[in-house]
């Protein structure tokens, strides 16, 4: 390919990209695949001459979208955001078009020092302490930023600086021990909520860590600290090392770092937080509460290819004593290494060359400006809010933790298998994409707000989908499991849901419950739910990061113990005379209160007199009418309340 060949292939790239994302919604957010399926379309082995790219272009849409998850579709609400924002791509294809190696700053001056300035920049808008700034900003500051691949990466290597710091502390203490039994004195704590990449990391960096049981709200709080590094020092381990969090990839709950920060800094350890995703929000100042105790923190990452709408990978790390993270990557044993100046970035992770990542943050930045970022990060915690209204106007399900974030995760009540059966039969319709993940022993569905242009009728649509397979589910289970004590309850809500639903009929909406039904019959058809490769194959890759910490067992256990104890299945608000009556659903909410104002034999109003006969339903125009008005009218009844 010469350069006239790349530029008329380039334009029609562009062209395709915009087509790609305006029609995206046309598409199903998941394909519908079986594992190994593309050793079918390609060839099996690599072309022996080159191919015109005019042609391999051809392949994009029978090879590649067809068979593609769509990250950025509106009903996407799996994982977390991906950013993708235009100005990141266009960055990404400048530095791409560069080819410029990072290996130091004299390879390349602008890749390390625009590095450090939009670590600076990011730094100071969210408010994070001056001792993260480079001595450029701050030249009192002994800290550092950086850009990692990933919150993986660096939370690693914050554990081998952490690591390599308490060895040297060590050695002062016992010089006449090998490095070896030194190590194995060592400690690490983390929350049962931090990601699987700190297990991970603990495993490839050979160091001991104790999980540690979070609150009710998914926290650590100091007590619990406290107490496992005091039992751990009676056994004779020193603790050096913990991993808090700030919106974990589970539920998004937090730690108290003022609370952790103290307990830290009284046994000399190293403080690492990962807000990876909440970490963007801090640019709101009404979302800085949850910084209390940054003074703490050795160490943290944020991920701006989350909340910040920058492509994948750049993930901001900052470390509060630049020294200790270099001094172990340059082999500070042999000899005491000075910091250069300007300083060599690739002294902060293990690969000596780097990418020119700063540049597309560098064009974000710039292009959306930091009230741009903010109102990104607004809208999607606004819209997990009134997503959070939904499930708690449906007295079928519950919300598991809090709602701080762009994320609310839910399940229905009572036993786990119901939760995962609805999730298995939402992705297996492909309408809607969620993943699951687990709050102690509980299995929940992560609904997270992915699409950078969400608004309230993706939530309103997204809703009506759960509603509609939630019903499904629970009328499938009674007929297989009628006399099933743990989950008595949740039949009756049901019946009273459908009760609220039948008093005013809508046509849409019945016919998308019978396509409903009829997903949920086709996926029972292959071999029982779940057992089927299809479906194992979606469960192998749709989880969060947390997800393989779950534990089976437990899950079964809690499932146990509600058919042996069906009274903690009962809901007091449900059975709650005094409770004002409620729709058990928000999409239906505008038609009870029609009802209540128009019941059988009462005139509008209330008066007693006989009311007019019922006018026929109309059919909707679409589906993006029918959701529209049914959150306007959830909104305004939420609202009034």
């Amino acid at each position: 390919m010469d350069a006239s060949k790349f530029k008329r292939c380039g334009y029609e790239l562009v062209d395709w990209s915009i087509k790609y994302m305006e029609t995206l919604d046309d598409r199903k957010p998941l394909p519908d695949v079986q594992p190994g399926w593309l050793w079918d379309v390609v060839p099996k082995e690599a072309p022996e001459k080159g191919e015109a790219f005019e042609r391999i272009m051809r392949d994009l849409e029978p090879v590649v979208l067809h068979r593609m998850a769509h990250w950025q579709h509106r009903q996407f609400f799996s994982y977390f955001p991906a950013g993708n924002a235009w100005s990141s791509i266009m960055g990404d294809i400048f530095s791409n078009a560069t080819g410029v190696n990072g290996t130091n700053w004299g390879s390349c001056p602008v890749c390390t020092e625009l590095e450090i300035i939009v670590c600076d920049w990011c730094c100071k808008f969210l408010g994070m302490p001056k001792f993260f700034l480079s001595q450029y900003s701050c030249p009192e500051s002994e800290g550092a930023g950086i850009i990692q691949h990933s919150a993986s990466e660096a939370i690693f290597y914050s554990m081998m600086w952490a690591r390599e710091d308490a060895v040297r502390k060590l050695r002062q203490r016992f010089p006449n021990k090998p490095r070896a039994i030194l190590l194995n004195m060592l400690i690490a704590y983390c929350n049962n909520e931090c990601h699987s990449c700190v297990e991970r990391g603990s495993l490839m960096g050979a160091i001991r860590l104790r999980k540690l049981e979070p609150d009710n709200e998914g926290g650590i709080k100091a007590d619990t600290l406290r107490n496992a590094i005091k039992q751990d020092m009676e056994s004779g381990l020193i603790p050096f090392y913990h991993c808090a969090i700030i919106g974990s990839t589970g539920i998004t709950s937090a730690d108290d770092l003022m609370e952790v920060g103290e307990i830290c800094e009284q046994y000399d350890m190293w403080l690492h937080c990962d807000a990876a995703y909440a970490g963007s929000s801090f640019a709101c100042q009404e979302m800085r509460h949850c910084m209390q105790g940054y003074e703490y923190v050795w160490s943290t990452n944020v991920n701006t290819n989350k909340w910040m709408m920058c492509n994948f990978e750049a993930s901001l790390h900052w470390v509060r004593y630049k020294s200790k993270a270099v001094d172990p990557m340059t082999g500070w044993e042999e000899e005491v290494y000075k910091t250069p100046y300007p300083p060599d970035l690739k002294h902060y992770a293990v690969p000596a060359t780097r990418r020119f990542r700063a540049y597309k943050l560098w064009c974000v930045i710039r292009n959306y400006g930091v009230e741009g970022i903010r109102r990104y990060c607004r809208n999607h915690i606004n819209l997990a809010k009134l997503f959070e209204k939904y499930v708690k106007r449906d007295d079928r399900f519950e919300v598991c933790g809090p709602v701080r974030f762009g994320l609310c995760a839910f399940r229905l009540k009572g036993l786990n298998e119901a939760t995962s059966r609805l999730l298995d039969a939402l992705n297996f319709s492909r309408r809607i994409h969620m993943v699951p993940s687990h709050f102690h022993e509980k299995v929940v569905i992560r609904f997270a707000l992915c699409a950078e242009y969400a608004n309230e009728e993706d939530i309103d649509v997204a809703w009506r989908v759960i509603d509609e397979f939630a019903s499904v589910i629970l009328r499938e289970y009674e007929k297989e499991m009628a006399n099933d004590v743990a989950m008595k309850n949740l039949y009756n809500k049901q019946h009273h849901h459908d009760e609220l639903a039948a008093i005013r009929k809508d046509p849409k909406i019945e016919q998308e419950e019978r396509e409903a039904e009829q997903t949920v019959a086709e996926l029972k058809q292959r071999q029982q739910m779940r057992a089927d490769g299809v479906i194992k194959g979606i469960d192998a890759v749709a989880v969060d990061g947390s997800w393989d910490r779950g534990d089976s067992n437990v899950f079964k256990e809690f499932d146990k113990y509600l058919h042996e104890h069906p009274e903690e299945t009962e809901d007091k608000i449900y059975h709650d005379p005094n409770f004002p009556a409620k729709a058990q659903s928000m999409l239906h909410l505008h038609q009870i209160e029609d009802t209540v104002s128009h019941a059988p034999g009462t005139a509008p109003g209330g008066s007693g007199a006989p009311a007019p006969p019922a006018a026929p339903p109309t059919a909707v125009a679409s589906r993006a009418a029918t959701a529209a008005a049914s959150a306007a009218a959830s909104r305004a009844a939420v609202d009034d309340e």
